[in-house]
């Protein structure tokens, strides 16, 4: 019983507020001209202005629609052909480590 009392009281101010505001809305004052003149607490304008905004302006989720990046610096470009000598060719596509590419070279250069 004390919740519907309670949620009952709630209501009541929440018209009273939305009145005021609306009035406020009206008179060309400025909202500590409006409290002042009616003898209203500016915090609890201030409150209630924003809780009405918030009802009526709820927050919306806009999906957005995201696609992979490209990873390579030279998008469309054919793997690098690096010849070893006339024995070896390797091809090194994106995303090669130049450590591992600068051993091989080493290595097969050396045999």
């Amino acid at each position: 019983m004390e919740q519907k009392e309670r949620q009952d009281k709630n209501r009541e101010k929440a018209v009273i507020w939305n009145n005021h505001i609306k009035r406020w809305e009206g008179s060309g004052l400025s909202q500590i001209d409006y409290c002042r003149e009616n003898n209203l607490s500016r915090h609890r304008f201030t409150y209630w202005k924003c809780k009405n905004n918030k009802k009526a302006n709820p927050v919306k989720f806009i999906p957005i629609v995201t696609r992979p990046a490209k990873s390579s610096l030279y998008p469309d470009t054919e793997p690098l052909k690096v010849h070893v000598g006339d024995k070896y060719c390797i091809e090194v596509g994106e995303g090669f480590s130049d450590e591992t590419l600068t051993r091989l070279i080493k290595t097969l250069s050396g045999m």
